[in-house]
């Protein structure tokens, strides 16, 4: 499954990020809901981004906060080159071509963060990920995903399935780009909110929520320690 994740995200790495406000309704608060939660973390240094892609997701973060050191890991070469092109010439910025899903995650990290990456495995290979993502992080550490779940019951999931593929097809976006994005939604895995909460308070994580849920878009964060002072 994952080779064909590759396959289909290399073949689409040119265009990626200019068809993103087209494929996300709630594109600016999507990306945007990390940010109260970063600048809880004044003394953060270190941030991995896990299937990190062209880097759109660290380049948010980046926009806040351009003092912190970046690693960008994703199995998929071409994106990870036009990341590259992103951040060209910013030194703190480090870039792996990884396959999450059967290799340890580099290092140690106060901040990772993870966007439209994770929905692609299957349950158990989340909850997989999430222990190691547990693992690589700092103590107080803090975890962010930002991604697409299952409604919480069938009739929901339909409901939001079915809006999302009317706002695409209205969107203004090329008929041959949306085709290709309905193609590739076929890889998709979604797992449920509540049982992705599950598994992070299962890998360790102390403090778990979701802060932010537009139909099937969602933040969720982690922290690894139970954190007594949010000021």
């Amino acid at each position: 499954m994952m080779n064909a994740v590759k396959e289909q995200f290399n073949e689409i790495s040119a265009k990626y990020d200019q068809q993103r406000p087209y494929l996300i309704p709630c594109f600016e608060d999507f990306y945007g809901a990390a940010n109260a939660l970063l600048a809880n973390r004044p003394q953060a240094c270190k941030v991995l981004d896990v299937g990190a892609g062209t880097g759109l997701f660290s380049y948010f973060l980046y926009q806040q906060r351009p003092e912190l050191e970046f690693t960008l890991v994703d199995l998929a070469p071409e994106m990870l080159a036009v990341a590259r092109q992103r951040f060209v010439g910013l030194p703190s910025f480090i870039f792996q071509e990884l396959d999450f899903v059967t290799q340890p995650l580099p290092g140690h990290y106060d901040v990772v963060v993870s966007s439209l990456a994770i929905h692609h495995l299957p349950d158990a290979e989340k909850a997989t990920l999430y222990q190691r993502i547990h693992d690589a992080l700092n103590p107080g550490g803090l975890f962010i995903n930002a991604d697409q779940v299952l409604g919480r019951t069938a009739g929901f999931d339909a409901f939001n399935r079915q809006h999302w593929v009317r706002t695409v097809q209205q969107s203004g976006l090329p008929k041959e780009a949306i085709e290709r994005a309905f193609e590739r939604i076929k890889l998709d895995d979604f797992g449920t909110l509540e049982a992705q909460l599950r598994m992070l308070e299962a890998a360790g994580f102390q403090e778990v929520d979701c802060v932010y849920k537009n139909l099937n878009f969602v933040v969720f964060a982690a922290v690894r320690d139970t954190i007594t002072d949010w000021n």
